[in-house]
């Protein structure tokens, strides 16, 4: 029986049990750290663990304090999030907050983690909670759009220099895509790259945080201001694939509204001012353009009755909300995205509600 070193590695003290029955080892930037759980505990929620501990000890197994120790694959700090869910349920709460913005980032390790150790009901959980976040219809999309749009009218505090960024308080789209892709979630990635095209390439999140971000410029060379309540997002978490997917998109609803625009007859008026003219014109300012807000926006405009444009604007308001609801359900096409085929079959509920009461009932 061979006995891991012990002075190398960090005890998590909250989660090293004097009565624990096996040392999970895992590194996290080159140090080793050190986890002292039960085999029953684990077998409990992970069917993967309890196959693991099945398997009896014999004299080549590791021990670190005297009992069995396995040297895990998995990010530490990872492990430590999965194993602090299964000891102190109540730190899931944190991770079922509405909307987090950083939730994808934060907590995609451990999603994976259970989904990778089948720990079905934290995986279920967690799944719920980002699917929920992200809309999957067009009326969600719009009161998500009207919460976010309360937010940039309200005052924000200008305690630090983070605070004047509104989309701290926003979801971050990149990081979504990123989860989505690795997580396979393919539910949230419509919306998440609709929202992703309607924002500037040269607004980089974590570079306009920086204590001294470096001077934007555009592909002209032209220096670009950030503005406040302007997005931004975490541009270089996208892969090739995600690019590929949303250059196919921008080019795909560009046409979509050169079309709209172009089946639109000229109005009765053949003015140079006319409201029905002006608006079509909005959908073809180039990129970034949020076109299911330009549609809106279009859709809402009111003339009086003895207007001369007034019957092809209320023509025009009701194409722009029927086209609404086409482009909405048509962006996976757009953006070249995988068909959402009932959560890959997974026999999830999505009921939130299971972190109330009964969090770990075993599920078999």
């Amino acid at each position: 029986m061979r006995m891991a070193a012990e002075d190398e590695f960090l005890r998590q003290q909250d989660l090293y049990y004097a009565d624990g029955s096996v040392v999970l080892l895992a590194a996290h930037a080159g140090k080793t750290h050190a986890f002292r759980v039960h085999k029953s505990v684990l077998g409990t929620h992970s069917r993967v663990f309890a196959d693991m501990f099945a398997l009896p000890s014999t004299t080549e197994n590791e021990t670190y304090d005297g009992v069995d120790s396995v040297q895990m694959p998995d990010d530490a700090k990872d492990l430590e999030d999965l194993l602090r869910a299964l000891y102190y349920p109540g730190t899931i709460l944190s991770m079922l907050e509405n909307r987090n913005p950083l939730a994808a980032i934060k907590y995609k390790g451990i999603l994976l983690l259970s989904q990778k150790y089948f720990v079905r009901v934290l995986q279920k959980l967690l799944r719920a909670r980002f699917r929920a976040d992200w809309p999957s219809t067009l009326p969600e999309w719009d009161r998500l759009m009207e919460h976010y749009a309360s937010l940039s009218a309200s005052v924000v505090p200008q305690h630090d220099a983070a605070s004047q960024f509104i989309d701290n308080r926003m979801l971050e789209p990149a990081s979504a895509i990123r989860l989505a892709r690795e997580a396979n979630i393919p539910e949230i990635l419509p919306a998440a790259f609709y929202m992703l095209s309607t924002i500037s390439p040269f607004m980089d999140f974590d570079t306009l945080r920086s204590s001294h971000p470096p001077p934007l410029t555009d592909s002209q060379g032209i220096v670009l201001l950030w503005q406040p309540g302007e997005r931004s997002a975490r541009w270089g978490l996208l892969t090739p694939d995600d690019w590929l997917c949303l250059a196919r998109g921008r080019h795909s609803m560009m046409d979509f509204a050169r079309t709209f625009e172009q089946q639109e007859g000229q109005c009765i008026c053949d003015s140079q001012i006319c409201i029905q003219q002006n608006n079509k014109k909005k959908l073809l300012k180039g990129h970034p353009q949020d076109l299911l807000h330009v549609l809106k926006e279009i859709g809402s405009q009111q003339a009086p009755p003895q207007y001369p444009c007034y019957n092809a604007l209320q023509a025009l308001a009701s194409r722009s909300m029927e086209t609404r609801s086409i482009l909405w359900e048509n962006l996976s096409y757009y953006f070249g995205l995988p068909q959402v085929d009932d959560d890959q079959n997974d026999g999830d509920s999505d009921d939130i509600a299971l972190v109330e009461g009964g969090l770990w009932t075993d599920e078999g």
